[in-house]
């Protein structure tokens, strides 16, 4: 964390005085797409939500066995990039309020300053409700009951909205028929859905995006019912088998959502495969996660 906080890391941090934010400073050289687009405030709750997250494990492991000195020292870095993200106070000077969650759609957007034809959009539903999840966690760990009560409200909306739009039931009255099918949007645009990914087509990242990370909060807004459809009807079962890099990993974990035992067997197994876990995603977190939905004896 310490290469983030003391601005070192590859695409340092600067504040924009136009738009106000905390923006990385990769695309000044003209390309826009670099860092993802953040220098333009392209998914700035999806990224920021992954470091409010560790900010928030490591001042309540602190708490408990340390000095809070992390904390003390730290707390204005944490704060400042919710601030950019979803600062409630409309009396902040330096920041927009809620500059990414849409209290109307009931989720975030993830484009920033570039135009769309078909508005705004939105992929990974399940990073957007990370970023929630996450200020709630930080609101707890620090105290802090206004962002906690805000973190909690985002993550109730965004349980309706998300299984309206994204998450797609078979009794879902929202979406067409035909669409229905595909059980997750993919992209949602404002004036249309399109059931792919930015980076490919496979099924496996086009419902893994809609999957991770996978915490305690994924349990709370993927229900069983979505869930067992998803696994059974879309044939993840069956695609699971035959992929072998970290989505395999992924979609295997989001199985203990239904299935503990079975999730907690694979990441248990002897012949367990580290290649079969996504980029941050710890074998020992998976078995955490098993265990406490009930897949171990």
């Amino acid at each position: 964390m310490a290469r983030f906080i003391e601005n070192k890391q590859q695409c340092p941090l600067i504040y924009d005085t136009n738009w106000k934010g905390l923006v990385s400073n990769a695309g000044l050289d003209g390309n826009f797409y670099k860092d993802f687009g953040n220098t333009f405030y392209n998914d700035h709750h999806f990224h920021y939500g992954y470091h409010i997250h560790a900010a928030s494990i490591i001042t309540l492991v602190e708490s408990k066995y340390g000095s809070n000195q992390w904390f003390n020292d730290n707390r204005k870095w944490v704060e400042d990039l919710i601030r950019d993200v979803s600062n409630p106070s409309d009396q902040d000077p330096y920041f927009p309020v809620f500059r990414s969650y849409d209290w109307y759609h009931g989720h975030s957007w993830a484009n920033g300053l570039f135009g769309s034809g078909d508005g705004k959009d939105e992929e990974s539903s399940s990073e957007d409700y990370n970023y929630a999840y996450s200020l709630r966690c930080w609101g707890m760990a620090t105290g802090n009951k206004q962002l906690e009560n805000i973190g909690s409200l985002m993550l109730s909306v965004s349980r309706r909205s998300m299984n309206e739009y994204m998450l797609i039931s078979n009794d879902n009255t929202t979406q067409p028929e035909r669409f229905k099918k595909n059980k997750v949007s993919g992209i949602l645009f404002e004036n249309k859905i399109d059931h792919t990914t930015y980076f490919g087509m496979n099924e496996e990242y086009i419902h893994g995006i809609h999957m991770i990370p996978i915490t305690p909060a994924s349990s709370f807004i993927r229900n069983n019912k979505f869930v067992k459809e998803e696994w059974y009807e879309k044939k993840l079962n069956g695609i699971s088998s035959s992929i072998d890099d970290g989505w395999k990993g992924i979609l295997m974990l989001n199985l203990a959502i239904i299935d503990p035992e079975t999730s907690w067997n694979f990441f248990s197994a002897f012949n367990f495969d580290d290649k079969w876990l996504d980029n941050g995603m710890s074998r020992t977190w998976a078995l955490v996660y098993c265990a406490g939905l009930g897949g171990c004896h």
